[in-house]
Protein backbone atom coordinates (compact mmCIF):
# COMPACT_ATOMS: atom_id res chain seq x y z
CA UNK A 1 0.00 0.00 0.00
CA UNK A 2 1.19 3.48 -0.82
CA UNK A 3 0.22 7.10 -0.24
CA UNK A 4 0.97 9.83 -2.78
CA UNK A 5 1.71 13.02 -0.85
CA UNK A 6 2.24 16.32 -2.68
CA UNK A 7 3.43 19.60 -1.18
CA UNK A 8 2.83 22.90 -2.99
CA UNK A 9 5.40 25.52 -2.01
CA UNK A 10 5.99 29.01 -3.31
CA UNK A 11 8.92 27.94 -5.52
CA UNK A 12 8.61 24.15 -5.91
CA UNK A 13 6.13 21.29 -6.03
CA UNK A 14 7.35 18.17 -4.21
CA UNK A 15 5.75 14.75 -4.45
CA UNK A 16 6.51 11.51 -2.69
CA UNK A 17 5.25 7.94 -2.64
CA UNK A 18 5.32 6.60 0.95
CA UNK A 19 4.54 3.28 2.61
CA UNK A 20 2.75 2.78 5.98
CA UNK A 21 6.11 2.72 7.82
CA UNK A 22 6.82 6.26 6.62
CA UNK A 23 9.51 5.25 4.15
CA UNK A 24 9.78 7.54 1.14
CA UNK A 25 9.91 5.13 -1.80
CA UNK A 26 10.27 7.73 -4.53
CA UNK A 27 10.43 11.53 -4.57
CA UNK A 28 10.20 14.16 -7.29
CA UNK A 29 10.50 17.95 -7.41
CA UNK A 30 9.34 20.43 -10.03
CA UNK A 31 10.09 24.15 -10.10
CA UNK A 32 7.10 26.46 -9.80
CA UNK A 33 7.93 29.81 -11.40
CA UNK A 34 6.88 32.91 -9.48
CA UNK A 35 5.60 35.58 -11.85
CA UNK A 36 6.75 38.97 -10.55
CA UNK A 37 6.92 42.51 -11.88
CA UNK A 38 7.43 46.08 -10.71
CA UNK A 39 3.81 46.43 -9.52
CA UNK A 40 4.38 44.03 -6.61
CA UNK A 41 2.69 41.14 -8.42
CA UNK A 42 3.80 37.70 -7.23
CA UNK A 43 1.60 35.08 -8.84
CA UNK A 44 1.57 31.46 -9.86
CA UNK A 45 0.16 30.58 -13.26
CA UNK A 46 -2.63 28.09 -12.34
CA UNK A 47 -1.99 25.98 -15.43
CA UNK A 48 1.74 25.85 -14.64
CA UNK A 49 0.80 24.83 -11.08
CA UNK A 50 -1.34 21.97 -12.39
CA UNK A 51 1.37 20.88 -14.84
CA UNK A 52 4.05 20.89 -12.13
CA UNK A 53 1.71 18.96 -9.81
CA UNK A 54 1.01 16.30 -12.44
CA UNK A 55 4.65 15.99 -13.51
CA UNK A 56 5.95 15.67 -9.94
CA UNK A 57 3.22 13.19 -9.03
CA UNK A 58 3.81 10.95 -12.05
CA UNK A 59 7.56 10.88 -11.48
CA UNK A 60 7.13 10.10 -7.79
CA UNK A 61 4.74 7.26 -8.58
CA UNK A 62 6.91 5.45 -11.09
CA UNK A 63 5.74 1.83 -11.07
CA UNK A 64 4.00 2.23 -7.70
CA UNK A 65 0.72 3.70 -9.03
CA UNK A 66 -1.36 0.48 -8.71
CA UNK A 67 -0.51 0.27 -4.99
CA UNK A 68 -1.65 3.82 -4.13
CA UNK A 69 -4.61 3.99 -1.72
CA UNK A 70 -4.77 7.73 -1.12
CA UNK A 71 -3.69 11.15 -2.39
CA UNK A 72 -3.11 13.99 0.09
CA UNK A 73 -1.97 17.57 -0.52
CA UNK A 74 -0.36 20.28 1.56
CA UNK A 75 0.14 23.83 0.31
CA UNK A 76 1.17 27.33 1.26
CA UNK A 77 -1.26 29.66 3.02
CA UNK A 78 -2.47 33.16 2.06
CA UNK A 79 -2.99 32.50 -1.66
CA UNK A 80 -6.02 33.75 -3.59
CA UNK A 81 -7.34 32.70 -7.00
CA UNK A 82 -10.73 33.72 -8.46
CA UNK A 83 -12.27 31.06 -10.70
CA UNK A 84 -15.53 31.01 -12.67
CA UNK A 85 -18.41 28.53 -12.37
CA UNK A 86 -16.54 26.06 -14.61
CA UNK A 87 -13.45 26.28 -12.39
CA UNK A 88 -11.48 28.31 -14.93
CA UNK A 89 -9.00 30.80 -13.43
CA UNK A 90 -9.81 34.44 -14.05
CA UNK A 91 -6.25 35.65 -13.33
CA UNK A 92 -3.03 34.38 -11.78
CA UNK A 93 -2.93 32.93 -8.26
CA UNK A 94 -1.86 35.71 -5.87
CA UNK A 95 0.73 34.22 -3.50
CA UNK A 96 1.70 35.24 0.01
CA UNK A 97 4.51 37.35 -1.51
CA UNK A 98 2.17 39.55 -3.58
CA UNK A 99 2.39 43.14 -2.31
CA UNK A 100 -0.31 44.82 -4.46
CA UNK A 101 -2.95 44.71 -1.68
CA UNK A 102 -0.95 47.46 0.04
CA UNK A 103 -2.67 49.85 -2.36
CA UNK A 104 -6.10 49.38 -0.77
CA UNK A 105 -5.23 48.12 2.71
CA UNK A 106 -5.61 51.44 4.51
CA UNK A 107 -9.16 51.76 3.20
CA UNK A 108 -10.01 48.30 4.53
CA UNK A 109 -8.54 49.08 7.95
CA UNK A 110 -10.59 52.28 8.09
CA UNK A 111 -13.69 50.06 8.14
CA UNK A 112 -12.38 47.40 10.54
CA UNK A 113 -10.82 47.63 14.00
CA UNK A 114 -7.40 45.96 13.77
CA UNK A 115 -7.29 44.73 17.38
CA UNK A 116 -10.81 43.30 17.15
CA UNK A 117 -9.90 41.66 13.83
CA UNK A 118 -6.92 39.97 15.52
CA UNK A 119 -9.00 38.84 18.49
CA UNK A 120 -11.66 37.36 16.23
CA UNK A 121 -9.46 35.63 13.65
CA UNK A 122 -6.02 35.14 15.23
CA UNK A 123 -4.55 36.91 12.20
CA UNK A 124 -2.88 40.33 12.70
CA UNK A 125 -4.12 43.25 10.56
CA UNK A 126 -1.77 42.85 7.61
CA UNK A 127 -2.23 43.04 3.85
CA UNK A 128 -0.85 39.53 3.26
CA UNK A 129 -4.08 37.76 4.15
CA UNK A 130 -6.79 36.83 1.60
CA UNK A 131 -9.16 39.32 3.26
CA UNK A 132 -6.91 42.16 2.03
CA UNK A 133 -6.42 40.48 -1.34
CA UNK A 134 -10.20 40.35 -1.78
CA UNK A 135 -10.44 44.05 -0.98
CA UNK A 136 -7.78 44.79 -3.60
CA UNK A 137 -9.61 42.69 -6.19
CA UNK A 138 -12.92 44.36 -5.36
CA UNK A 139 -11.38 47.82 -5.78
CA UNK A 140 -8.82 47.28 -8.55
CA UNK A 141 -10.26 44.37 -10.57
CA UNK A 142 -14.03 44.70 -10.03
CA UNK A 143 -14.89 42.81 -13.21
CA UNK A 144 -12.91 39.79 -11.99
CA UNK A 145 -14.35 40.07 -8.49
CA UNK A 146 -17.91 40.05 -9.86
CA UNK A 147 -17.27 37.19 -12.31
CA UNK A 148 -15.70 34.86 -9.74
CA UNK A 149 -17.77 31.89 -8.59
CA UNK A 150 -15.20 30.83 -6.00
CA UNK A 151 -12.12 32.32 -4.37
CA UNK A 152 -9.55 29.60 -3.74
CA UNK A 153 -5.99 28.98 -2.62
CA UNK A 154 -3.46 26.70 -4.32
CA UNK A 155 -4.64 23.50 -2.65
CA UNK A 156 -8.32 24.29 -3.08
CA UNK A 157 -7.77 24.88 -6.80
CA UNK A 158 -6.06 21.52 -7.22
CA UNK A 159 -8.82 19.80 -5.24
CA UNK A 160 -11.37 21.40 -7.56
CA UNK A 161 -9.58 19.90 -10.56
CA UNK A 162 -9.20 16.54 -8.84
CA UNK A 163 -12.74 16.24 -7.50
CA UNK A 164 -14.97 18.70 -9.37
CA UNK A 165 -15.71 20.65 -6.18
CA UNK A 166 -13.47 22.89 -4.04
CA UNK A 167 -12.78 22.03 -0.43
CA UNK A 168 -10.64 23.59 2.25
CA UNK A 169 -9.69 22.65 5.82
CA UNK A 170 -9.15 24.59 9.05
CA UNK A 171 -5.39 25.13 8.80
CA UNK A 172 -5.92 27.04 5.55
CA UNK A 173 -9.31 28.55 6.40
CA UNK A 174 -8.10 30.08 9.69
CA UNK A 175 -5.30 31.78 7.71
CA UNK A 176 -7.71 33.66 5.41
CA UNK A 177 -8.70 36.26 8.06
CA UNK A 178 -12.29 35.42 7.10
CA UNK A 179 -12.96 32.75 9.74
CA UNK A 180 -14.01 33.22 13.35
CA UNK A 181 -11.49 31.20 15.32
CA UNK A 182 -14.05 30.62 18.11
CA UNK A 183 -16.64 28.93 15.88
CA UNK A 184 -14.46 27.76 12.96
CA UNK A 185 -17.07 29.20 10.63
CA UNK A 186 -16.84 31.88 7.96
CA UNK A 187 -17.47 35.21 9.69
CA UNK A 188 -20.51 37.03 8.19
CA UNK A 189 -19.32 40.49 9.27
CA UNK A 190 -15.89 40.07 7.71
CA UNK A 191 -17.40 38.64 4.53
CA UNK A 192 -19.74 41.64 4.35
CA UNK A 193 -16.76 44.00 4.66
CA UNK A 194 -15.61 42.84 1.22
CA UNK A 195 -19.07 42.22 -0.30
CA UNK A 196 -18.65 38.46 -0.18
CA UNK A 197 -21.03 35.59 0.62
CA UNK A 198 -19.95 32.30 2.17
CA UNK A 199 -21.11 30.29 -0.86
CA UNK A 200 -18.24 31.83 -2.86
CA UNK A 201 -15.72 30.14 -0.55
CA UNK A 202 -14.93 26.42 -0.48
CA UNK A 203 -16.61 24.02 1.93
CA UNK A 204 -14.57 23.52 5.12
CA UNK A 205 -13.91 19.87 6.04
CA UNK A 206 -11.81 18.11 8.67
CA UNK A 207 -8.13 17.48 7.81
CA UNK A 208 -8.73 13.72 7.92
CA UNK A 209 -11.84 13.93 5.70
CA UNK A 210 -11.98 11.42 2.86
CA UNK A 211 -13.23 13.54 0.00
CA UNK A 212 -13.98 10.78 -2.45
CA UNK A 213 -12.39 9.25 -5.53
CA UNK A 214 -10.68 11.14 -8.31
CA UNK A 215 -12.53 12.41 -11.36
CA UNK A 216 -11.77 10.04 -14.26
CA UNK A 217 -9.88 12.73 -16.19
CA UNK A 218 -7.78 13.59 -13.12
CA UNK A 219 -6.98 9.93 -12.51
CA UNK A 220 -5.93 9.55 -16.14
CA UNK A 221 -3.70 12.65 -15.97
CA UNK A 222 -1.94 11.34 -12.87
CA UNK A 223 -1.78 7.72 -13.98
CA UNK A 224 -3.67 6.59 -10.87
CA UNK A 225 -6.53 4.13 -10.43
CA UNK A 226 -9.80 6.14 -10.27
CA UNK A 227 -10.73 4.60 -6.91
CA UNK A 228 -7.81 6.35 -5.16
CA UNK A 229 -9.26 8.46 -2.35
CA UNK A 230 -8.36 12.11 -1.78
CA UNK A 231 -7.73 13.17 1.84
CA UNK A 232 -8.08 16.83 2.85
CA UNK A 233 -4.73 17.25 4.66
CA UNK A 234 -3.29 20.41 6.24
CA UNK A 235 -1.18 23.36 5.12
CA UNK A 236 2.52 22.95 4.29
CA UNK A 237 3.88 24.20 7.62
CA UNK A 238 1.46 22.00 9.53
CA UNK A 239 2.44 18.95 7.49
CA UNK A 240 6.11 19.70 8.15
CA UNK A 241 5.34 20.06 11.86
CA UNK A 242 3.71 16.64 11.97
CA UNK A 243 6.63 15.12 10.07
CA UNK A 244 9.16 16.68 12.46
CA UNK A 245 7.36 15.41 15.56
CA UNK A 246 5.50 18.55 16.67
CA UNK A 247 2.92 16.41 18.51
CA UNK A 248 5.54 15.37 21.07
CA UNK A 249 5.42 17.43 24.27
CA UNK A 250 7.80 20.38 24.43
CA UNK A 251 8.81 20.33 20.76
CA UNK A 252 8.95 23.53 18.75
CA UNK A 253 9.33 23.27 14.99
CA UNK A 254 10.95 25.61 12.53
CA UNK A 255 10.63 25.70 8.79
CA UNK A 256 13.44 27.47 6.98
CA UNK A 257 12.36 27.61 3.37
CA UNK A 258 11.49 30.50 1.07
CA UNK A 259 9.59 31.77 4.09
CA UNK A 260 10.06 30.62 7.68
CA UNK A 261 8.07 29.80 10.78
CA UNK A 262 8.52 28.78 14.38
CA UNK A 263 5.50 27.12 16.02
CA UNK A 264 4.45 24.69 18.71
CA UNK A 265 1.30 22.67 19.36
CA UNK A 266 -1.31 23.99 21.82
CA UNK A 267 -4.74 22.73 22.86
CA UNK A 268 -6.32 26.14 22.29
CA UNK A 269 -5.61 29.22 20.18
CA UNK A 270 -2.95 31.47 21.70
CA UNK A 271 -2.79 35.17 20.81
CA UNK A 272 -0.10 37.68 21.70
CA UNK A 273 -1.18 39.46 24.87
CA UNK A 274 0.86 42.51 23.85
CA UNK A 275 -0.50 45.06 21.35
CA UNK A 276 2.22 44.06 18.87
CA UNK A 277 0.18 41.04 17.73
CA UNK A 278 3.36 39.08 16.97
CA UNK A 279 1.75 35.63 16.94
CA UNK A 280 -0.68 34.01 14.54
CA UNK A 281 -2.68 30.99 15.63
CA UNK A 282 -4.10 28.49 13.15
CA UNK A 283 -6.23 25.40 13.68
CA UNK A 284 -4.28 22.26 12.79
CA UNK A 285 -6.10 19.12 13.95
CA UNK A 286 -9.27 18.67 16.03
CA UNK A 287 -8.41 20.05 19.47
CA UNK A 288 -4.90 21.05 18.32
CA UNK A 289 -3.79 24.55 17.36
CA UNK A 290 -0.47 25.69 15.91
CA UNK A 291 0.37 29.09 17.39
CA UNK A 292 3.61 30.86 16.59
CA UNK A 293 5.03 33.26 14.11
CA UNK A 294 6.04 33.31 10.49
CA UNK A 295 8.44 35.31 8.35
CA UNK A 296 7.79 36.30 4.77
CA UNK A 297 11.53 36.63 4.28
CA UNK A 298 13.89 33.70 4.86
CA UNK A 299 15.40 31.65 2.03
CA UNK A 300 14.10 34.21 -0.45
CA UNK A 301 16.52 36.76 1.05
CA UNK A 302 19.55 34.57 0.56
CA UNK A 303 18.35 33.61 -2.91
CA UNK A 304 17.87 37.26 -3.88
CA UNK A 305 21.30 38.22 -2.52
CA UNK A 306 23.06 35.32 -4.24
CA UNK A 307 21.35 35.58 -7.60
CA UNK A 308 20.37 39.21 -8.11
CA UNK A 309 23.29 40.90 -6.37
CA UNK A 310 26.31 38.61 -5.98
CA UNK A 311 25.79 36.06 -8.79
CA UNK A 312 26.75 33.10 -6.61
CA UNK A 313 25.45 29.55 -6.43
CA UNK A 314 24.65 27.84 -3.12
CA UNK A 315 28.00 26.08 -2.80
CA UNK A 316 30.00 29.25 -3.48
CA UNK A 317 27.86 31.31 -1.11
CA UNK A 318 28.12 28.76 1.71
CA UNK A 319 31.90 28.58 1.34
CA UNK A 320 32.30 32.36 1.40
CA UNK A 321 30.05 32.69 4.45
CA UNK A 322 31.93 29.90 6.27
CA UNK A 323 35.23 31.63 5.54
CA UNK A 324 34.19 34.69 7.57
CA UNK A 325 34.91 32.58 10.66
CA UNK A 326 32.41 34.12 13.06
CA UNK A 327 29.65 36.68 13.69
CA UNK A 328 29.79 39.53 11.21
CA UNK A 329 28.71 42.43 13.43
CA UNK A 330 26.55 43.51 10.47
CA UNK A 331 22.82 43.97 10.96
CA UNK A 332 20.81 42.65 8.02
CA UNK A 333 17.08 43.41 8.36
CA UNK A 334 15.62 40.87 5.92
CA UNK A 335 12.25 42.46 5.21
CA UNK A 336 12.37 42.48 1.41
CA UNK A 337 8.63 41.83 1.00
CA UNK A 338 7.33 43.49 4.16
CA UNK A 339 6.68 41.39 7.23
CA UNK A 340 3.79 39.78 9.10
CA UNK A 341 4.34 41.62 12.38
CA UNK A 342 2.29 44.83 12.42
CA UNK A 343 4.99 46.69 14.38
CA UNK A 344 7.47 46.10 11.56
CA UNK A 345 4.71 46.49 9.06
CA UNK A 346 3.82 45.62 5.50
CA UNK A 347 5.75 48.67 4.28
CA UNK A 348 9.04 47.41 5.72
CA UNK A 349 11.98 46.87 3.39
CA UNK A 350 15.41 45.30 3.57
CA UNK A 351 18.17 47.24 5.33
CA UNK A 352 21.87 46.47 5.84
CA UNK A 353 23.33 48.46 8.73
CA UNK A 354 26.98 48.76 9.70
CA UNK A 355 28.81 48.18 6.41
CA UNK A 356 32.57 48.83 6.41
CA UNK A 357 35.21 48.64 3.72
CA UNK A 358 36.54 45.31 4.99
CA UNK A 359 33.20 43.55 4.46
CA UNK A 360 33.02 41.24 1.47
CA UNK A 361 30.54 38.92 -0.19
CA UNK A 362 30.85 36.26 2.51
CA UNK A 363 29.97 38.78 5.21
CA UNK A 364 26.83 39.79 3.32
CA UNK A 365 25.69 36.19 2.86
CA UNK A 366 26.33 35.37 6.50
CA UNK A 367 24.68 38.60 7.68
CA UNK A 368 21.54 37.64 5.73
CA UNK A 369 21.44 34.29 7.55
CA UNK A 370 22.03 36.06 10.86
CA UNK A 371 19.22 38.52 10.14
CA UNK A 372 16.72 35.71 9.55
CA UNK A 373 17.94 34.05 12.77
CA UNK A 374 17.40 37.28 14.73
CA UNK A 375 13.89 37.62 13.27
CA UNK A 376 13.14 34.03 14.35
CA UNK A 377 14.48 34.79 17.83
CA UNK A 378 11.94 37.61 18.09
CA UNK A 379 9.20 35.08 17.37
CA UNK A 380 10.56 32.53 19.85
CA UNK A 381 10.61 35.21 22.53
CA UNK A 382 7.01 36.09 21.68
CA UNK A 383 6.02 32.44 22.18
CA UNK A 384 7.76 32.32 25.53
CA UNK A 385 6.21 35.59 26.69
CA UNK A 386 2.79 34.09 25.96
CA UNK A 387 3.29 30.92 27.97
CA UNK A 388 4.57 28.60 25.23
CA UNK A 389 8.09 27.40 26.01
CA UNK A 390 9.30 24.62 23.75
CA UNK A 391 12.36 22.94 25.25
CA UNK A 392 13.44 21.30 21.98
CA UNK A 393 13.66 22.84 18.53
CA UNK A 394 13.48 20.81 15.33
CA UNK A 395 14.12 22.31 11.90
CA UNK A 396 13.23 21.40 8.34
CA UNK A 397 13.14 23.06 4.94
CA UNK A 398 15.84 23.89 2.44
CA UNK A 399 17.73 26.13 4.86
CA UNK A 400 18.16 23.21 7.27
CA UNK A 401 20.56 21.70 4.73
CA UNK A 402 23.04 24.49 5.53
CA UNK A 403 25.18 23.42 8.51
CA UNK A 404 26.37 27.00 8.93
CA UNK A 405 22.83 28.37 9.08
CA UNK A 406 21.93 25.72 11.69
CA UNK A 407 24.96 26.64 13.85
CA UNK A 408 24.05 30.33 13.54
CA UNK A 409 20.45 29.61 14.57
CA UNK A 410 21.52 27.46 17.52
CA UNK A 411 23.89 30.19 18.69
CA UNK A 412 21.38 33.04 18.24
CA UNK A 413 18.62 31.07 20.02
CA UNK A 414 21.08 29.61 22.57
CA UNK A 415 19.36 26.25 22.01
CA UNK A 416 20.51 23.13 20.14
CA UNK A 417 18.78 22.66 16.79
CA UNK A 418 17.76 19.12 15.81
CA UNK A 419 17.51 18.28 12.11
CA UNK A 420 16.02 14.82 11.54
CA UNK A 421 17.45 13.17 8.45
CA UNK A 422 14.02 12.93 6.82
CA UNK A 423 14.11 13.58 3.07
CA UNK A 424 10.97 15.71 3.24
CA UNK A 425 9.14 16.14 6.57
CA UNK A 426 6.07 17.74 4.96
CA UNK A 427 5.48 14.68 2.77
CA UNK A 428 5.94 12.39 5.76
CA UNK A 429 3.53 14.43 7.91
CA UNK A 430 0.86 14.37 5.20
CA UNK A 431 1.32 10.63 4.66
CA UNK A 432 0.89 9.90 8.38
CA UNK A 433 -2.34 11.91 8.36
CA UNK A 434 -3.56 10.00 5.30
CA UNK A 435 -2.81 6.61 6.85
CA UNK A 436 -4.82 7.60 9.91
CA UNK A 437 -7.71 8.79 7.73
CA UNK A 438 -7.71 5.46 5.90
CA UNK A 439 -7.65 3.47 9.15
CA UNK A 440 -4.16 2.04 8.66
CA UNK A 441 -2.76 3.97 11.65
CA UNK A 442 -4.87 4.02 14.83
CA UNK A 443 -3.67 7.53 15.66
CA UNK A 444 -1.06 10.07 14.64
CA UNK A 445 2.27 9.19 16.25
CA UNK A 446 3.88 11.78 18.49
CA UNK A 447 7.26 10.89 17.03
CA UNK A 448 8.11 10.33 13.37
CA UNK A 449 9.61 6.97 12.37
CA UNK A 450 13.02 6.29 13.88
CA UNK A 451 15.56 8.25 11.91
CA UNK A 452 19.01 9.71 12.53
CA UNK A 453 19.00 13.26 13.88
CA UNK A 454 21.79 15.77 13.33
CA UNK A 455 22.15 18.01 16.39
CA UNK A 456 23.72 21.46 16.05
CA UNK A 457 24.68 22.83 19.48
CA UNK A 458 25.33 26.54 20.00
CA UNK A 459 28.90 27.55 19.19
CA UNK A 460 30.16 28.65 22.61
CA UNK A 461 32.18 31.65 21.50
CA UNK A 462 29.40 32.87 19.17
CA UNK A 463 26.65 32.97 21.81
CA UNK A 464 27.73 36.18 23.64
CA UNK A 465 28.61 37.89 20.36
CA UNK A 466 25.17 37.10 18.95
CA UNK A 467 23.46 38.16 22.18
CA UNK A 468 25.11 41.58 21.84
CA UNK A 469 24.37 41.70 18.11
CA UNK A 470 20.71 40.79 18.73
CA UNK A 471 20.40 43.61 21.29
CA UNK A 472 21.67 46.04 18.64
CA UNK A 473 19.31 44.47 16.08
CA UNK A 474 16.38 45.19 18.41
CA UNK A 475 17.52 48.76 19.14
CA UNK A 476 18.06 49.69 15.50
CA UNK A 477 14.79 48.01 14.47
CA UNK A 478 12.91 50.13 17.01
CA UNK A 479 14.11 53.21 15.14
CA UNK A 480 13.55 51.66 11.72
CA UNK A 481 9.90 50.95 12.46
CA UNK A 482 9.13 54.67 12.42
CA UNK A 483 11.08 55.05 9.18
CA UNK A 484 9.17 52.12 7.64
CA UNK A 485 5.85 53.66 8.60
CA UNK A 486 6.89 57.12 7.34
CA UNK A 487 8.25 55.67 4.12
CA UNK A 488 5.17 53.49 3.82
CA UNK A 489 2.85 56.47 3.64
CA UNK A 490 4.64 57.94 0.64
CA UNK A 491 5.04 54.51 -0.94
CA UNK A 492 1.34 53.79 -0.54
CA UNK A 493 0.61 57.10 -2.32
CA UNK A 494 3.14 56.21 -5.00
CA UNK A 495 1.50 52.83 -5.49
CA UNK A 496 -1.95 54.37 -5.68
CA UNK A 497 -0.76 56.76 -8.35
CA UNK A 498 0.43 53.80 -10.40
CA UNK A 499 4.23 54.05 -10.17
CA UNK A 500 4.94 50.98 -8.07
CA UNK A 501 8.23 49.39 -7.18
CA UNK A 502 9.46 46.43 -5.14
CA UNK A 503 10.97 47.18 -1.73
CA UNK A 504 14.67 46.38 -1.54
Amino acid sequence: MRILAVDIGTTHVKAGCLDPEGRLRRRAVRALPLLRDETGRAEHDPEALWDAFVAAAREALGEEAPAVRGLILSAYQLGLLPVDAQGRPLMGLMTLLDTRPRETFSGLLARLDGAALYARTGCPPLFHYPLAKLEWLRARRPEIFRAARWFLGAKEYLLLRLLGKPFTEPSLATATQLMDRRTLRWDPELLAAVDLSADRLPEVVAPEARLGPLRPEAAAALGLPPEVEVIAGVYDGGAMGLGLGALAPGVGVMNLGTTAMIRTIATQPVLDHSPRMRLQTYALLPGRWFPGGALNNAGIVRQWLQEAVLQLNDVEAEALAEATGGPTGLLFFPFLTGEREPGIGPMASGVIFGLRVHHGRGHLIRAAMEGVAFALRRLLEALRENGLRPNRLRAGGGGARSPLWMRILASVLATPIEVPEIPDPSLLGSAMLAWKALGVLPDLPEHPPETPVAVYPPVEEWVPAYAEQFARFQAVLANLEAAFQHGGSSEAHHLTMGGAHEPL
